[in-house]
């Protein structure tokens, strides 16, 4: 995927007359095979509102969808957000990977909000609804098989959000476990009571012609 055209975020008005002169946000964004952006999903801040700047930019952002043997698909990217009173830096991961992870160690204690540990969890969230890969006969007759993890965000209403899996795994089969797990519903996940977001994954094994 190509970021083709920008618009910068402004940093919030409100939060200036506060005071307020730095803060950061994490969000994850899926472009479709259109080039067209199909979900976005703030997955960390240190104020709402610079997820809300962030979020307001990005849907004017014009995007070069990812393509594989030639071929469109869609794909996910995530971009961090550094908000200075005089202007705003983006990294994403596929552009600038270190300045990113030297970021998120530096800020990671000022997060408000972001993905909830499993192990802080109330309960695991439970699946309430799961729909089960495709996997068309036609594939397995020629040997198209293998492991495919995908990563896949759980919102505080249940819902899943941005499926994706890694550019190692078959393009293929990553597809229909990305449609499939899109699907899934969960019990929204809590800690201390209160809904979370959380970040899980699920390994589907497809044995073709054992299967």
């Amino acid at each position: 995927m190509r970021i083709n055209q920008t618009v910068e975020p402004i940093f919030p008005r409100a939060l200036m007359n506060q005071g307020v002169t730095t803060g950061a946000c994490q969000v994850a964004i899926c472009v479709d095979t259109a080039g067209q952006l199909s979900e976005v999903l703030v997955v960390k801040y240190t104020l709402p509102e610079f997820g809300d700047a962030a979020v307001a930019a990005i849907k004017r952002w014009t995007f070069v969808p990812a393509r594989m043997n030639g071929e469109p698909v869609a794909s996910t990217l995530d971009l961090v957000f550094n908000f200075e009173a005089r202007g705003v830096v983006v990294s994403t991961t596929t552009m600038a990977e270190v300045a990113q992870a030297m970021t998120m160690r530096l800020l990671a204690d000022n997060y408000a909000y972001g993905p909830c540990p499993l192990e802080k969890l109330d309960r695991v969230p439970v699946p309430t609804v799961t729909v089960t890969p495709q996997y068309p006969k036609a594939l397995a007759d020629r040997g198209v098989k293998g492991h495919v993890t995908v990563e896949y965000y759980i919102d505080e209403t249940g819902a899943v959000r941005l499926a994706c899996v890694g550019p190692d795994e078959n393009p293929i089969l990553g597809a229909l476990t990305v449609a499939a797990v899109s699907q899934w519903k969960f019990t929204p996940p809590t800690s201390h009571g209160r809904p979370v977001l959380v970040k899980a994954q699920q390994t589907f094994d497809f044995k073709g012609d054992d299967s």
